[in-house]
């Protein structure tokens, strides 16, 4: 009972005597709803059980994000820096308890002073003021930090792939506009051209036709580049050598994409992997000042071994041989010129910078919510808008080159129908893309379930 009691008493006083501030959450100003409220959220929901492969319909596109989980080298770094962070407060447990080992050693000198001994040797520092616990709590929240870390890679990658799809699709699309503009053109520059070498037609009309045929070419060319470059950088996300992607839905036929509710502005604390990455390095950063604080005070160990030592070997195993020794022993600083204050102050600012960098991840976590927000929104309504003037585009040059056809208007107005046709469709395969992109950016933006 008296055993049980004075570890009780022991438990106590080492927690009474645990110097350093205890970690607790800043506060950060939390808007109490989005400035940019659209039809395609919805407010009080939040996407924590929405997943990735609920937002994309395409089965092609999932294999692909799939494949860049499994292979990705900067997500494969993150997984070893998780393990190396587990070591690391693995250490810091291991630091709070014993440590046994063990020595031998011969002495061979003369009769009188030859020395034999087998020792099991035992230390334990006391983690009187907290040095120790400190230590291990840091250690826990960096732990922590690192998985949150490889979530953001996570998120970003997934982001990443898709966004590149969306990219790769809408290339893949604008090249197919540019191809059939310039068999278009072709076919309308024979015309043009037959009709200058028989007269009909000034030969302004023919280099006008030229030009123009000649921009959708290097416009072919121009896109093929770039659909190049795009499948290069899926490559690298893929974690695999340069090769052809492969393709699904086409960004026209994405559909179905899901309403992706926003929740509040406080939600982004406990969703976003980046913001709660900071909060975890801020704790870290806290628990140090309180391990820089211990260093300033006396270190108790206590220290002992047990084992078999004798002046002569043959009498080395044996009752008389049997030696043992247990000691207290107290170490600390007496004066150093004021560096063990400064190491404290240096932690201090330390967390206050961690609290900084905090509050600004989280208010750019805010400012991209907002942004994207505003993208879905906008990019919807301008896909629209660019869709209905491709379609009258189209009509309006069909119309035009029935007119020059039959010889009532002039070149000049096929010309202005056709340009504003083909920019027309181009721009609104870009903003198709670029609106499939918004939904990605809001996603990641709000740290949904990745």
């Amino acid at each position: 009972m008296k055993k049980i009691l004075s570890v009780i008493i022991l438990i106590a006083a080492l927690t009474s005597c645990m110097v350093g501030p205890q970690y607790t959450r800043p506060t950060v100003e939390t808007p109490k709803a989005w400035v940019d409220q659209n039809s395609y959220i919805n407010i009080p929901d939040s996407i924590i059980h929405l997943k990735w492969f609920q937002i994309f319909r395409d089965s092609v596109l999932n294999n692909l994000i799939k494949e860049a989980l499994a292979n990705n080298y900067n997500l494969a770094n993150a997984v070893l820096h998780i393990e190396q962070a587990r070591a690391t407060y693995g250490i810091s447990q291991s630091d709070l308890l014993p440590t046994f080992g063990y020595s031998g050693s011969v002495g061979l000198n003369n009769k009188s002073s030859n020395a034999f001994n087998v020792l099991a040797t035992a230390s334990w520092e006391i983690d009187f003021w907290g040095k120790l616990r400190h230590s291990k709590k840091a250690s826990y929240a960096e732990l922590l930090a690192s998985e949150e870390g490889r979530k953001t890679i996570s998120t970003t990658l997934i982001s990443d792939v898709a966004t590149y799809y969306f990219q790769l699709r809408d290339l893949d699309n604008r090249l197919a506009i540019a191809k059939r503009t310039v068999e278009s053109r072709t076919e309308y520059f024979n015309l043009v051209n037959e009709r200058f070498k028989g007269g009909d037609v000034a030969e302004l009309d023919m280099l006008q036709a030229d030009q123009q045929l000649s921009l959708a070419v290097a416009t072919v060319s121009s896109v093929k580049r770039q659909l190049s470059s795009t499948e290069r950088s899926l490559n690298v996300l893929l974690g695999q050598t340069p090769g052809s992607i492969p393709r699904g839905l086409e960004n026209v036929n994405q559909t179905g994409m899901p309403v992706i509710p926003a929740g509040l502005p406080s939600s982004l604390l406990d969703q976003r992997p980046d913001v709660k990455q900071a909060e975890y390095l801020l704790q870290s950063e806290t628990e140090r000042i309180g391990v820089a604080q211990a260093m300033r005070l006396p270190n108790i160990n206590l220290t002992g071994f047990l084992g078999l030592a004798s002046t002569d070997l043959s009498s080395l195993v044996s009752d008389a041989s049997f030696v043992t020794n247990a000691a207290a022993g107290i170490m600390g600083p007496f004066f150093a010129f004021g560096a063990n204050k400064r190491r404290v102050e240096i932690q201090q600012e330390q967390a206050m910078i961690a609290a900084n960098n905090y509050a600004s991840v989280y208010i750019s976590a805010i400012g991209e919510v907002e942004n994207a927000l505003v993208s879905v929104q906008t990019y919807g309504d301008e896909y629209q808008a660019r869709s209905h003037q491709a379609a009258s585009a189209s009509k309006a040059l069909m119309l035009s080159q029935e007119r020059y056809k039959n010889g009532y208007t002039d070149y000049l107005e096929v010309l202005v129908a056709e340009s504003s046709m083909f920019d027309s469709e181009l721009q609104a395969s870009s903003t198709r893309a670029q609106q499939l992109s918004a939904y990605i950016y809001l996603y990641r933006a709000l740290g949904g379930g990745w």
